[in-house]
C-alpha cells in the first residue's frame, strides 16, 4: 500500500505538469500574436518604394514625424461620409501631417442613401481648403445588403465628382475593392484607382492597399491599412500638386 506522502507527491507533479502545459500554450499564443502584429507583408520596396497609409477615426491621432521617419511617403485621411458624418480626428491629423511634410490626400466615403449634391456640400463645408496635395479620394464599399446597379453608381458618382471638381478643380481617386471599381470603370477612366486587395493588381499607376492591418517597419506600435503606389516616383510626384 502506497503512503499518503507518495500520493500527494504524485498529485503535485500532475498539477505542475498541467500548469506547465497551460503556460506553454499561453506562451505559444502570445508568440503567434506577436508574429501577427510584427508581420510585414510589404511588396518589394525596390519595385514599389512609395509607401502610404489610409486612416480613419478608429486610428486616433498619429505621430506623423515617426511615420515619415519609417519611410511612409503619403497618408490618406478620412474626412466625411454621406451627408452628415465628419471624422473627429481629421483636423488634428491634417495639421500634424502637414507639419511632417508627408504628401496628404483626403477621402470621402460615398453613401448610397443621400444625394450626391448633399454629400458634396458636407465635404466642402467640413473640409474647407484642407484637401492636401493628392487627388481627392472617393471610397466605395457595399456597407449594407443594398448593391446599387452599375448604372446607378455611375450616374450618382459622376454627379458627386462634378460638384467636387467645380469647387476644388482637383483630380479624384476612386477607392474600393476590384469588384466595385469594375462597376464604375467608365467613371473618370483617366483617374487613378486605389485598389483594396490581397492580390497584386495588374494595372500600373494605381495605389494598391495590400493589407487592412500591418505594422510599419520601425514605425509606431500600431497596425495600419497600408498601400503602395504602383508606379515610378516621377509619376507619383505628378499626382501631388
Amino acid at each position: 500500500m502506497r503512503s499518503r506522502r507518495v500520493i500527494y507527491a504524485d498529485t503535485y507533479r500532475h498539477r505542475w505538469h498541467r500548469w506547465l502545459f497551460i503556460a506553454s500554450g499561453i506562451l505559444a499564443v502570445l508568440l503567434l500574436v506577436g508574429w501577427w502584429l510584427q508581420r510585414n507583408p510589404r511588396p518589394d520596396p525596390a519595385t514599389y518604394p512609395i509607401l502610404g497609409i489610409r486612416l480613419d477615426q478608429t486610428d486616433g491621432v498619429q505621430d506623423f514625424d515617426r511615420l515619415r521617419a519609417s519611410k511612409v511617403s503619403f497618408v490618406y485621411l478620412k474626412a466625411t461620409e454621406g451627408s452628415s458624418y465628419f471624422d473627429d480626428n481629421f483636423n488634428t491629423n491634417f495639421d500634424q501631417a502637414a507639419g511632417s511634410r508627408l504628401s496628404i490626400g483626403v477621402y470621402h466615403v460615398f453613401s448610397f442613401e443621400t444625394t450626391p449634391q448633399a454629400q458634396a456640400l458636407q465635404f466642402e463645408r467640413k473640409v474647407g481648403s484642407n484637401i492636401g496635395d493628392l487627388p481627392i479620394g472617393i471610397y466605395l464599399s457595399y456597407y449594407s445588403e443594398r448593391k446599387p446597379s452599375a448604372a446607378w453608381l455611375t450616374q450618382h458618382l459622376n454627379a458627386f465628382i462634378t460638384a467636387i471638381q467645380q469647387q476644388y478643380h482637383r483630380p479624384v481617386l476612386l477607392m474600393g475593392s476590384p469588384d466595385i471599381l469594375a462597376k464604375v470603370k467608365p467613371v473618370v477612366p483617366q483617374a487613378p484607382r486605389w485598389i483594396v486587395s490581397d492580390k497584386q493588381p495588374a494595372q500600373k499607376g494605381n495605389f494598391w492597399q495590400y493589407t487592412a492591418g500591418a505594422r510599419i517597419p520601425n514605425g509606431p506600435q500600431a497596425t495600419y491599412r497600408v498601400a503602395v503606389f504602383m508606379g515610378k516616383r516621377s509619376s507619383f510626384l505628378r499626382l501631388a500638386q
